[in-house]
This record gives structure tokens, sequence and C-alpha cells, in this order.
């Protein structure tokens, strides 16, 4: 299992870090999510990396991140 990324539902805000973080840390603290999202400014391109602390939220039905994606960007896939 994993999480898919589309980059054209995606608008950059952040809530994935929000619930990720909430899940890691009880705080919303995006520095310590594991994920990484960002739009770059010159490009206008969505930057999204996750990385090895991912636990796909134990202990959860769904990963949070998924969960909360308010533009359905976020999905879960087979394998990894």
């Amino acid at each position: 299992m994993g999480i898919k990324f589309n980059l054209e539902k995606c608008y950059a805000c952040r809530m994935c870090q929000l619930a990720c973080s909430f899940h890691h840390t009880g705080r919303f603290w995006p520095e310590k999510s594991s994920i990484d999202q960002y739009r770059r400014p010159t490009q206008g391109t969505i930057v999204w990396k996750i990385d090895q602390t991912c636990d796909l939220c134990a202990q959860e039905s769904q990963p949070l991140c998924v969960k909360y994606c308010k533009y359905d960007a976020l999905h879960m896939k087979e394998g990894s």
C-alpha cells in the first residue's frame, strides 16, 4: 500500500502536511510531517514528497492526509 498523488488536482493548500504532523505529534507542526509539499514560485509547479517516517497513519482507518485532502489529490494505491 502507498499513497498516490495527483498534481493536477493539488492546490498546494498544505492540509496534508498539517494532518500528517498532527498524527505524528498531536499538534499542527508541518516541519514534523512526513510530507514535504510546496509550490516552486518561478515555475508555478508543485513539489510533493513523502519520506520514510510515513507509517500510513497506523491505527487509523486511512491515512489522514488522504482523508483530509479537500481537493481529492491523494488516494491509496496498491503496492509501494
